[in-house]
Formats: structure tokens, C-alpha cells, sequence
């Protein structure tokens, strides 16, 4: 198990409630991954929505956290540095704001890794 990986499984099980959680590059490639989950369709589905996202006008380069829920679960992506993501999938009822404080303050510990 790398570094990323011990890094990535602590901060679920810091924040409780994480049923899946995955880094990847921006583009949509997987770069560590924890709990179950089809991460290669979802890195790609999830890298494709945070692109359009940071393309917008009113949004522009400076995304550095979306939320995204649906059926029952929600999504917590927030920037990792330049180029990459990392995504949090949680169950709802779980509160978004501690899992963006937690994800926020877990990348900008690892930023400069992923610069």
C-alpha cells in the first residue's frame, strides 16, 4: 500500500460515513482509490463533469470544490493541486460541509505533492 493510499483510507476513516473515495488526474485517470466502487467509470464520469465545471465563464480555473447528490448518495470533489481531484462519495445525511472541511484540509496538506 503506497503513501496516497494510507493518506486517502485515513481521511475516510477520519470523516466516517465515506463509502468510496478516489484521486485521479483531472483527465479522469485513477491515481489511488479506496473502498468499492467501478473507479474507472466513475474517475472518468467525475473527471469529465469537474472539467465542464472549471471550463465555464462563471466558474473559470479557480473550482476548487463541487458537490454533486443524487439517489441517495453524494459526491464531494475538491482540488488536489494542479491537475488533480480527489472524490469522496458519501451517503446522504452525512454533512457536506465537514466532508469539504476535511477533504480541503487533507489536500492542502498534500498539494505541493501534486504540483
Amino acid at each position: 500500500m503506497s503513501d496516497l493510499d494510507r493518506a486517502l483510507q485515513d481521511l475516510c476513516g477520519r470523516l466516517g460515513g465515506v463509502r468510496a473515495a478516489v484521486v485521479m488526474e483531472s483527465s479522469g485517470i485513477e491515481v489511488a482509490a479506496w473502498g468499492e466502487a467501478d473507479f474507472e467509470t466513475v474517475a472518468a464520469e467525475l473527471a469529465e463533469l469537474w472539467s465542464a465545471a472549471a471550463r465555464a465563464e462563471s466558474v473559470g480555473p479557480g473550482l476548487r470544490s463541487m458537490v454533486l447528490e443524487a439517489d441517495g448518495e453524494v459526491w464531494t470533489l475538491t482540488a488536489l493541486g494542479e491537475g488533480y481531484v480527489v472524490a469522496l462519495l458519501t451517503a446522504q445525511g452525512v454533512p457536506p460541509g465537514k466532508v469539504r472541511f476535511h477533504a480541503g484540509e487533507w489536500a492542502r496538506a498534500l498539494r505541493e505533492e501534486f504540483v
